[in-house]
């Protein structure tokens, strides 16, 4: 339209619409006045109304070589049209879709003026409007030069879009500017930045085999392998590079650049020697008191933990900016050496220097991976206060601390604060960024960890599945495992590795998930997932992690025996692998095996700790082994200066008590260096079960109560205790009180696995389809029982009824419920696995006893405490239990 506007009379002048301006220059104004006045703009609006005169007057492509108006970015660019001069003025105010409006419509439109409106977009942020201005270019007949397109490229790859990278790819060689190394190396980097490696080598190929390579077209493929995770391929061109390019023209800048590209390469491989031949080659060429490359060094230094050579670096620089004192936290942080970091930090705090999201970030990290959670979180509000933004990096560091703490309400404020500051996608548009990934699952681990599972799944199941990656399963399978229900843990693995978007477990999966094998004890799954680990190598560089899982998961499933193979078959142990096999030992009442395995620990050369005791005295407790119990706890600070923990104190008394040994246990008791904790007094209690020494266990009740550590088990205890003495009065009491604080007795349920599968009973359960063959079959049972010598040990029916329904009561017991089941469902001479959520009846166990003599199976009872081997008429736990 504006092409069609009537032409002036007078190509030479005009008139103003406007007469307060037309009298500062008379009637007729020249293209000079306009160009005169466009100079003088300070406002688009101004340019505007000039714009309007320009255009009434038919001037808008009029040449003139005497329009001068100046740009405060280029300044030595003439416009050679007032049409030209109107855009730089818009340019110069900043108005940048006015002057796009203009430049479609001058005839002819330069490069020049494009490639600014490009730039200006990219300068702002806004790529895919300096793409767009890019294509209306072309659309407007405008052909870009070599200036064009380094610009359009950049704009190509920090977005990034491969597409439109490789759409202006056959553009550039089509106008026959594949020559040109400019644009060349700008296409490398393009590649690189939408992660295409292999195109980005290809460009650089041809670049070298028609000779017009430069030390930025080495730079920009080294950077590019570095970035794509190939830092050996990086080392080998820069190796290439220092041979080839010296002969090129180069200068301190590029110099700089190829160090700074290469020290990240050297830092991810360790590869300590090519740091040390880069840093001596920063100081002959005299690029060392560089900035840049002083921060790269330290990086490298601390990252390859050398924070000796990483200080040294530091105090070498003559300036240092706060990358250089970042780097120094980071790498203190990162070596473990936590109190460095956070002198350091302090040092920065007193001295004024400036702290970015990394330092903060940096010592948030610190304090959440020491276990200093607290902390973590303090350090996050001051950053807040201080008007530091967090990023993603921040967000995650600060979640773990949440995660760690349990703190769920500080977890939902983060999570808040993520999604009001855009940290993080609403739930309803998840936008698969890899950080945005990683604050997903690092929301789902915390809300894990602080038991919201429905929180947790819910963010988990907003993440599609295409998105999931191996930490998203492992963090909700661990949560499921560790803290929730562990069937929900098998169920996810099982999802996780069908199609079609199978991920492949890594080593903390597959712990995750043998750990929930464990819980329940569900074997056959355990060694399916033993299984799948031994077909799978991936798992050889954590062979500890997972042989120590694996160990724990057979102790826990009953079968000690394939724990000890795995333990045996170790090419290497930790002290973890030893610790988890005494335990196994010590749960299955095995405690000469359990003591023989801690002194091969010493043998080996690795000093036992203070759980390497404790599981030892856990396990002489077990068996009765009274005397070297208390050799083993006396040696702790006698032979390896350990102090022992209330936890110490607690199987010291365990081990006293059950033997019966009263006086010397409570004797221990008095002498404790710290007041008695719930587990003290949980352990007489228990032994005075087994004693029938009312007195104290009515003591050691008493003390749960004041410190509110009393629980249903405590209650059961003491109504065993009474009701074993006749008195019924204390039974019912205590159950009044249990009532009035709100303590629920958990129902006993006992589970057994079987070739038709796991089933679960509950006590008098009758819902099973097999109910009338398991009540047959276990009538039948106690019958032949009771001809060989069983009775019945009704003290343990807590109720105040006659003998006759005291028996009835003790036959609808749910582990022989289970026991029952299992004896239908099992090929014969396979062992029967039952589990128990409380401990096991003492009447049950006796019963179980005589069972095992007429019956063509192991009977293997787990229950919170303890597992029981029946066979043969005997149980493995010697009747201490």
């Amino acid at each position: 339209m504006l092409f069609n506007l009537p032409k002036a009379i007078k190509p030479i002048g005009a008139r103003f619409l406007s007469g307060a301006s037309a009298a500062c220059f008379g009637v007729d104004v020249y293209p000079i006045h306009f160009a005169s006045l466009l100079k003088e703009c300070k406002s688009a609006s101004t340019v505007r109304q000039i714009h309007q005169q320009i255009i009434a007057s038919g001037l808008l492509s009029l040449p003139t070589s005497l329009l001068s108006v100046s740009l405060p970015s280029e300044p030595f660019i003439l416009p050679r049209s007032l049409g030209t001069g109107v855009v730089a003025s818009y340019l110069a105010c900043g108005a940048t879709n006015y002057a796009l409006l203009v430049l479609e419509r001058v005839t002819p439109s330069p490069a020049v003026w494009w490639n600014l409106l490009i730039r200006e977009h990219i300068k702002h942020g806004h790529l895919d409007s300096a793409i767009a201005v890019s294509c209306r270019m072309l659309r407007a007949g405008t052909r870009p030069d070599h200036f064009t397109l380094p610009h359009v490229l950049k704009a190509c790859g920090e977005l990034p879009s491969y597409h439109c990278g490789s759409t202006f790819h056959g553009l550039i060689c089509y106008n026959g500017f594949e020559s040109n190394v400019f644009i060349c190396n700008a296409l490398v980097a393009m590649y690189s930045r939408c992660g295409s490696l292999e195109e980005a080598s290809m460009v650089f190929d041809e670049i070298t085999q028609r000779g017009i390579d430069d030390v930025i077209s080495w730079n920009s493929i080294v950077s590019a392998h570095v970035k794509g995770s190939n830092p050996w391929t990086a080392l080998d061109l820069f190796s290439k590079m220092t041979l080839i390019v010296h002969e090129k023209a180069t200068n301190e800048r590029s110099d700089i650049i190829s160090i700074v590209n290469i020290l990240p390469a050297c830092a991810s491989l360790k590869a300590v020697p090519q740091i040390k031949e880069v840093h001596g080659n920063a100081i002959r060429n005299g690029t060392f008191p560089d900035v840049f490359v002083g921060n790269a060094l330290t990086d490298a230094y601390a990252k390859c933990g050398l924070m000796e050579n990483a200080v040294k670096v530091f105090n070498m620089m003559e300036f240092k900016d706060v990358v250089s004192w970042n780097a120094m936290v980071t790498g203190y942080s990162q070596s473990g050496n936590f109190e460095a970091a956070f002198e350091l930090f302090k040092n920065m705090c007193k001295e004024n220097i400036p702290l970015d999201v990394v330092t903060w970030t940096a010592v948030i990290a610190g304090y959440s991976q020491r276990g200093c959670s607290h902390e973590a979180l303090n350090v996050f509000r001051q950053m807040l206060f201080s008007g530091s933004l967090p990023n993603s990096v921040t967000i995650i560091s600060v979640l773990s601390a949440c995660a760690s703490l349990g703190a769920f309400s500080q977890g939902m404020e983060i999570h808040a604060y993520s999604l009001k500051n855009c940290l993080l996608t609403l739930d309803h548009d998840f936008g698969g960024e890899d950080e945005d990934l990683m604050v997903h699952n690092a929301l789902v681990d915390m809300y894990s960890k602080c038991r919201s599972f429905k929180a947790a799944r819910s963010i988990f199941d907003n993440i599609p599945l295409e998105e999931r990656n191996v930490v998203t399963w492992t963090v909700m399978i661990g949560g499921y495992a560790q803290y929730g229900d562990s069937n929900d843990a098998l169920k996810l693995f099982m999802e996780m590795i069908s199609e079609p978007y199978g991920v492949a477990p890594n080593a903390f999966t597959i712990s995750c998930i043998l750990m929930a094998c464990a819980h329940l004890s569900a074997l056959r799954m355990g060694k399916q997932i033993h299984a799948y680990a031994l077909r799978h190598h991936r798992y050889e560089s954590s062979v500890y992690f997972v042989q120590n899982c694996l160990i724990d998961m057979y102790s826990k499933c009953g079968d000690v025996d394939t724990a000890r193979h795995v333990f045996d078959s170790m090419p290497q142990r930790s002290a973890i692998s030893w610790t988890s096999m005494m335990t196994g030992y010590g749960m299955h009442g095995r405690g000469s095996e359990a003591l023989d395995i801690f002194d091969k620990m010493w043998k080996a050369g690795f000093v036992p700790d203070d759980i390497a005791f404790l599981v030892v005295l856990y396990a002489c407790s077990h068996c009765g082994m009274v005397d070297q119990g208390l050799v083993y706890f006396d040696s702790m600070s006698a032979d390896y200066g350990l102090t022992p923990s209330a936890e110490h104190y607690a199987c010291a008394i365990d081990l006293l008590a059950r033997s019966g040994r009263f006086d010397k246990a409570w004797k221990t008791v008095k002498d404790m260096p710290m007041e008695p904790t719930a587990v003290v007094w949980v352990a007489l209690l228990s032994a005075c079960r087994v004693h029938s020494n009312v007195e104290l266990a009515e003591y050691a009740l008493n003390k749960l109560v004041e410190m509110n550590a009393e629980n249903d088990g405590s209650y059961t205890l003491i109504s065993n205790i009474y009701a074993n003495a006749g008195r019924w009065k204390d039974v019912a009491r205590i159950r009044q009180l249990m009532k009035k604080s709100g303590i629920k007795k958990r129902p006993g349920c006992s589970w057994v696995q079987s070739q038709k599968g796991t089933a679960s009973f509950f006590v008098g359960d009758r819902s099973h389809p097999l109910s009338p063959q398991i009540y047959a079959l276990l009538e039948r049972l106690i019958d032949r029982i009771k001809a060989m010598g069983y009775v019945p040990e009704t003290n343990f029916a807590l109720h105040d009824v006659d003998e006759e329904e005291k028996n009835n009561l003790l036959v609808e017991h749910s582990e022989k419920l289970a026991l029952a089941y299992g004896l239908l469902t099992t090929s014969p001479g396979c062992p029967i696995r039952i589990t128990k959520n409380l401990r096991v009846c003492g009447d049950c166990h006796s019963a179980f006893t005589y069972i095992s003599k007429i019956v063509d199976h192991e009977i293997v009872v787990r229950d919170p405490s303890r597992f029981h081997h029946f066979k043969n008429g005997s149980c493995s736990c010697g009747g201490y239990w």
